[in-house]
C-alpha cells in the first residue's frame, strides 16, 4: 500500500472505504493484533488525528506491524512524500489513547520528531493534507481545528484536563505548522472548479463549490473572473451575503462560507459578476450536513409554577456541548462542562412572579443553541415546613421496635428518619412514621434526626440523643 503522492486522493477515495484495502497481503497492514476491525460508515469519521513518530519511516512502520507495539495509525507519512496505509478507514486504529476519540478519527503519523527545530518537509505537509482532504470531504468532516487536531489535543480519558491521550503525547508539537497544513487541506478539498458562463465578455471561469456538493462547517468560496468585471456578489438561497470589489474574489474576504447557520439540506448558491455594462451568474446548489446540536430542557413546561430548589436539566441530541450555562432573565447564574448538565436554581433568590429561564449550549465547533422557558416563581404562598411533634424525646431510653411518628406543619414533600447520621427512611405523605428497630443497635447512646423539607426546598431540622437499653437477661 505504499504509495506516491499523486495516487493519494485515487487510493484513498477508490480503496480505503470499499474494503479493498483489507485484501491486500497481511504484511502490508499494521499487525491484526494492533487494531479493531469494525467496518465503520464514513459518517462515523469525526475527527482527524494529526501524530509525529519520533522515528524514521522504515522503522515506524516496522513497528506498527509489530504485534509487540499494541497501536496502529491509518497511515504513515515520510518526508519525500511517500505514504504507508497500515489499517484501513473503514476499521479502528490504535491512535490516539482515548478509545473514544480512536472509535470516531483517522491517524495519521508523519515522519519526523516532535523536539526537531529542521521541522517537516514540503513534500510530508502536502502527501497529509492530501490525505486529510479527502477523508474530510468523504466523511464531511468540518475542515477548523476543532476536527483536524494534534496528538497532544486528545484529551485523556483518565484526566480529561491533560491532553495527549492517556500517555499524555506532546505531538505534533511547535515546529508542525498548522496555518501551512490547514491552507493545503482546504486548497486540496476545495479546488476551483472550471465553470463556463460567459456574458458579452464577462467570464465566470471557476468556482471552488460546485453543484450537489456535499459540505459542512466553514467553507472556502472563491471565484476566478475574466473580462472587465468591476464586482462580485455572492448569494445564499437568493439574498446576497457578500460583494467583493477586488481579485482575487472570495467570499467574506476569504474568511469562508460559515454553513452552520443554514439548517442541514439544499440550499441553492450563486455568483453574480457585474461589469460596467452587462453582467452574468453561474447559479447551482449545496447539500448542508452538518452534525446536528440540539437543546431541550427536561421537565420544565412554559409558565409552570416553581418553587424552593428546582432542578434543571439540560438534554442535547447530536454533537455534545463543550460548555452549557443557565441564565436568569438575561444574566448568567451557573454553568456546567460536563453530563448529566443537571443544576439546581434556588428560586428562593428570585423575587416571587414571572422570570425567564435560559439553557444555552456551545458546541466545540463554536454553534450555539438556546432554549428559553418563561416560568411563575411563587414561593411566598408556600408555608415554609416544621416539625411540631415528635414520638420520641431527648433522654429517652427505649427498646424493641419504635414505631417513631413525627408531626408537621407548613407544605411538606418528605420527612427523613435518621440514626446516627444513616437515613434509615422517609415518608413522602402524612402520618410521617417509620417503624425503627432498636435490637440491631448496640446498647448505649445514639443521635436522632428528624429533616421535613418543604416545597419551597427548607428544611427543618429536630436532633435528640436517646439511649437503647440493655437487652434483658435470658
Amino acid at each position: 500500500m505504499r504509495c506516491d503522492i499523486r495516487i493519494i486522493c485515487a487510493l484513498v477515495g477508490a480503496l480505503v472505504f470499499a474494503g479493498v484495502a483489507a485484501a491486500a497481503p497481511p504484511n502490508e497492514l499494521a499487525a491484526a493484533t494492533n487494531y479493531t476491525r469494525a467496518q465503520r460508515p464514513e459518517s462515523a469519521i469525526r475527527f482527524i488525528v494529526i501524530h509525529v513518530s519520533e522515528g524514521s519511516f522504515p522503522g515506524t512502520v516496522a513497528w506498527l506491524r509489530d504485534p509487540h507495539a499494541h497501536s496502529s495509525a491509518n497511515f504513515v507519512v515520510g518526508r519525500d512524500g511517500d505514504v504507508q496505509q497500515l489499517v484501513p478507514l473503514h476499521d479502528i486504529a490504535w491512535h490516539a489513547g482515548n478509545w473514544a476519540y480512536n472509535v470516531r478519527s483517522v491517524g495519521i503519523e508523519n515522519v519526523g520528531y516532535t523536539d526537531d527545530p529542521a521541522g517537516f518537509t514540503m513534500r510530508e505537509y502536502r502527501a497529509a493534507a492530501r490525505i486529510a482532504a479527502v477523508i474530510a470531504r468523504r466523511a464531511v468532516i468540518p475542515i477548523d481545528r476543532r476536527h483536524v487536531i494534534g496528538h497532544s489535543q486528545v484529551p485523556d480519558p483518565n484526566d480529561p484536563l491533560q491532553g495527549g491521550g492517556i500517555d499524555n503525547h506532546t505531538d505534533p508539537g511547535k515546529y508542525w505548522k498548522w496555518g501551512l497544513f490547514m491552507k493545503l487541506v482546504e486548497r486540496f478539498a476545495y479546488p476551483q472548479r472550471f465553470v463556463r458562463h460567459e456574458h458579452v465578455g464577462l467570464q465566470i471561469r471557476s468556482s471552488t463549490l460546485s453543484d450537489r456538493q456535499v459540505v459542512a462547517g466553514k467553507v472556502p468560496w472563491r471565484t476566478s473572473i475574466g473580462g472587465p468585471v468591476r464586482r462580485v456578489s455572492f448569494l445564499v438561497d437568493g439574498k446576497v451575503r457578500w460583494t467583493d470589489r477586488i481579485a482575487p474574489f472570495a467570499f467574506a474576504g476569504g474568511r469562508a462560507l460559515d454553513t452552520f447557520p443554514l439548517s442541514n439540506g439544499r440550499h441553492r448558491l450563486e455568483l453574480r459578476a457585474y461589469g460596467s455594462k452587462s453582467w452574468t451568474r453561474h447559479r447551482f446548489t449545496v447539500r448542508v450536513k452538518n452534525e446536528p446540536f440540539a437543546l431541550a430542557p427536561v421537565g420544565l413546561k412554559p409558565k409552570q409554577k416553581v418553587l424552593g430548589v428546582l432542578p434543571v436539566q439540560a438534554l442535547f441530541t447530536g454533537v455534545p456541548p463543550a460548555r452549557v450555562l443557565l441564565y436568569l432573565d438575561g444574566r448568567q447564574i451557573d454553568h456546567d462542562t460536563s453530563p448529566p448538565y443537571l443544576f439546581k436554581w434556588d428560586t428562593r433568590r428570585a423575587k416571587d412572579g414571572a422570570h425567564v429561564l435560559t439553557l444555552a449550549g456551545r458546541a466545540r465547533d463554536g454553534r450555539i443553541v438556546r432554549s428559553r422557558i418563561p416560568v411563575v416563581v411563587a414561593n411566598r404562598a408556600v408555608s415554609p415546613a416544621a416539625i411540631v411533634a415528635d414520638s420520641l424525646v431527648d433522654a429517652q431510653t427505649v427498646s424493641g421496635v419504635q414505631h417513631w411518628l413525627v408531626g408537621t406543619s407548613g407544605t411538606v414533600t418528605k420527612v427523613d428518619f435518621v440514626v446516627d447520621g444513616t437515613v434509615l427512611g422517609s415518608a413522602a405523605q402524612a402520618p410521617y412514621a417509620w417503624d425503627w428497630d432498636t435490637t440491631t443497635y448496640a446498647p448505649g447512646p445514639h443521635t436522632l434526626a428528624v429533616r421535613a423539607t418543604g416545597a419551597d426546598g427548607g428544611v427543618a431540622e429536630k436532633t435528640l440523643t436517646v439511649t437503647v437499653a440493655q437487652p434483658a437477661a435470658g
